[in-house]
């Protein structure tokens, strides 16, 4: 059976809280997050992924454009799904979306915010935190850093044991 992919992407530099007057929600991102989200999506396009791929977004301004910049640049066309669970989501409800997400899925990319979407990546890699490759998470999650971990199970299986480090994207 071939692997699948998690992928784990925290989203671009965002405007300032005092900027905007809806609120965390309505934050956008700056003209340098959304060539951080273009390079992210840049370097996904020329990694092999399988199909099919699941979008799972926070319903966050940041995270929708932050997706948007990396599906610009993919060939594929993901299915892409708004997940109000994932503005105010801890790693325990990261787990629950995978281990819900259909066996058909190849890929999962989850775009969210921290300290969930570190946390989470920081449980599965345990001690692959130590190699150069992960070192960066380690010290804070960057924006639109995205982390990809080789499954080579099943969704329902994911788990720190099960895992495999694949790498650290960063813009």
């Amino acid at each position: 059976m071939p692997l699948r992919r998690l992928l784990l992407l925290r989203h671009a530099e965002a405007v300032p809280h005092v900027l905007t007057e809806g609120g965390d929600r309505s934050r956008a991102l700056t003209s340098r997050g959304r060539e951080q989200a273009a390079s992210i999506g840049r370097q996904l396009a020329s990694r092999d992924l399988s199909d099919p791929i699941q979008i799972l977004c926070s319903p966050a301004t940041r995270t929708r454009q932050t997706a948007q910049g990396v599906l610009d640049a993919l060939d594929q066309m993901p299915a892409f799904t708004i997940e109000d669970s994932l503005y105010a989501a801890t790693p325990d409800t990261l787990y629950g979306l995978v281990h819900a997400t259909s066996e058909a899925v190849r890929t999962l990319l989850i775009v969210g915010h921290n300290p969930t979407i570190g946390e989470f990546a920081c449980d599965l890699l345990g001690p692959a935190l130590q190699s150069t490759h992960f070192s960066a998470i380690y010290r804070g999650y960057p924006l639109a850093g995205l982390t990809i971990l080789d499954i080579p199970g099943e969704w329902l299986d994911v788990r720190p044991s099960t895992i495999q480090p694949a790498t650290l994207l960063l813009p």
